[in-house]
């Protein structure tokens, strides 16, 4: 007879002779069949706009028409992480990919039933099958469970997770919890409650037959075929977080009692020429944008209402007064009939340069702001300029020269400056000059600039910030003409805004720049053909257009 001692020597070294060639075997398989990394990193995504608040702006689809929005776990609601473990794998954070306690439970159940009625696959063999799918024959699942052994060596158990959120199909062209949780409750993943977080993971066996919009109302509480599974299976999954002990009984009951949702929200399409213009800067799959959604909608309510003038051509730019970053765009009345950004576009300046070249000559010395000035008529060889209205008056402060964009005084003022120290700040305030000499009609604009490069340079003058080339004294007492505390120079229904129009040579650009406590405004109306009309005077239409969006914002 055997002695019990040694018999159990026996086994042990047996077990351990088998680990070894089973961990030599694995590790073997490795070199010989390694995990497609490559793969995993190749996840298929949205480019996802977001507007200064978080909110949606822009979801463009995948390669495959999916909308797929990248996230990482920690902006996912960890009611969302709570939810899954429990109600697809509550031993993810201790097995290795595999886990035997589940195969036996299911194997158990299956025979007891006589058919399949549950799985054994974990998260990460899930995470597996959603990289390379296969077969789920026997063969099939052994390689899933080989390769989801490799995978929990290769990444953690949060990086297992974030590549199961975020490529986990959600029915229809919804894949990932981020675009889940934007689809149906309109918020970000992070932002979700226990209720919304035990509904989007109790859809995930059967995405399409839990839809909550699908079919009729089946009961009398109105709701359809699809909400009364769903509300079931959530049921399902509170419990078993429940039972998990992440959650107690009166939290389970009022995350059941919350309304499903009713509808799919459809995609945002906001600030579309903003976030063409962001989408130029950046190539990241997630773009955070500056632009203010209230804001938007109302530079668009009053664009779209304002028709003083029948052209094409609109754009308008809006940033923040202090740091400069864009809040609202709008490059034409219709992004769909004219994609084209107007307000990328280089058209001639008209008058809405002179306020940096006061500034600069109110810093040399050449002026004061109080200090007379001549608007007589002058000649130089053959080019004589002359007024917008072909009128002259004689002497008058700088201020008030400024403040009615007198001609002949500005090309004055240009000519004592210099035409080539003009043409250094300008370039200076981020607009792109030619590279041959500008003469003294730069005065008058015909230097061609666009009007995002004319707000950014608007704000630089109001900034409180330093700024080389001018004055904080020099810019103050600009804006101060601007603003009409030291004239006439108002703009009616506004509110307190220091403003400049400009009408370009032959009337074919009309701008309004603006200045207001918080933001700077630009506005340029025009024909896209360039052609000349006889309505575009920036002293009236586009004022006019300043002042709406002045008092709207």
């Amino acid at each position: 007879m055997r002695h019990p001692l040694r018999s159990a020597i026996r086994w042990t070294r047996r077990l351990a002779w088998l680990l070894v060639v089973c961990w030599v075997g694995e590790r073997g398989l490795e070199v010989a069949w390694p995990y497609p990394s490559e793969q995993l990193a190749a996840r298929p995504a949205s480019r996802v706009f977001y507007a200064a608040d978080g909110s949606l702006l822009r979801v463009t689809p995948t390669v495959d028409g999916e909308r797929s929005l990248p996230v990482s776990l920690e902006n996912v609601s960890p009611h969302v992480v709570d939810a899954l473990i429990a109600a697809e794998d509550q031993r993810f954070r201790s097995h290795s990919g595999v886990d035997p306690a589940a195969i036996v439970r299911a194997a158990l159940g299956n025979l007891a039933a006589g058919r399949v009625v549950s799985g054994a696959s974990t998260l990460t063999m899930q995470v597996v099958r959603l990289v390379e799918p296969r077969p789920r024959d026997l063969a099939g699942k052994i390689a899933e469970a080989l390769r989801a052994r490799q995978l929990e060596r290769l990444l953690s158990k949060d990086a297992i997770l974030a590549a199961y959120l975020n490529r986990v199909p959600f029915g229809g062209t919804t894949r990932g919890i981020e675009a889940a949780a934007q689809r149906w409750y309109g918020k970000r993943a992070r932002d979700l409650n226990l209720g919304e977080a035990a509904a989007l993971v109790a859809m995930l066996p059967a995405p399409t037959a839990r839809a909550p919009d699908l079919g009729s109302h089946a009961d009398g509480d109105g709701l359809t075929a699809g909400a009364l599974r769903l509300a079931a299976a959530r049921r399902e999954v509170l419990a078993r977080m429940e039972s998990h002990g992440v959650i107690n009984v009166a939290a389970r009951r009022a995350a059941a009692s919350q309304p499903l949702p009713t509808a799919r929200r459809l995609w945002p399409y906001r600030a579309p020429h903003a976030c063409d213009l962001f989408a130029a800067r950046s190539r990241s799959p997630v773009t955070p944008t500056t632009i203010d959604v209230e804001l938007q909608t109302r530079v668009e309510e009053v664009a779209r209402s304002h028709d003083a003038v029948a052209v094409d051509g609109l754009a308008v730019v809006v940033l923040d007064r202090t740091s400069g970053e864009l809040r609202a765009m709008l490059g034409s009345r219709d992004y769909r009939t004219h994609p084209l950004n107007a307000a990328t576009c280089r058209r001639s300046a008209g008058s809405t340069l002179k306020p940096f070249l006061y500034a600069l000559a109110l810093d040399a010395g050449i002026a004061g702001p109080e200090q007379l000035v001549r608007d007589t008529p002058i000649v130089f060889r053959d080019y004589a300029p002359r007024n917008f209205e072909g009128a002259y008056r004689g002497a008058l402060t700088a201020s008030d020269a400024l403040a009615t964009s007198r001609n002949l005084p500005a090309i004055r003022l240009l000519r004592d400056v210099g035409p080539e120290r003009f043409a250094d700040l300008l370039r200076t305030l981020g607009f792109r000059l030619p590279r041959h000499a500008i003469h003294v009609d730069a005065a008058l604009g015909t230097i061609s600039v666009s009007p995002l490069e004319l707000a950014r340079a608007y704000q630089r003058l109001a900034s409180p910030d330093e700024f080389p080339g001018l004055s904080q004294r020099a810019r103050d007492q600009v804006i101060d003409a601007l603003s009409g505390r030291t004239s006439e120079h108002t703009l009616p229904g506004a509110g307190p805004v220091a403003w400049k129009t400009g009408t370009s040579s032959g009337r074919r650009d009309a701008w309004c720049a603006g200045i207001t406590a918080q933001h700077v405004i630009v506005v340029w109306l025009g024909r896209l053909d360039g052609t000349p009309d006889a309505n575009l005077v920036g002293g009236r239409v586009a004022a006019d257009l300043l002042a709406e969006l002045a008092a709207a914002l």
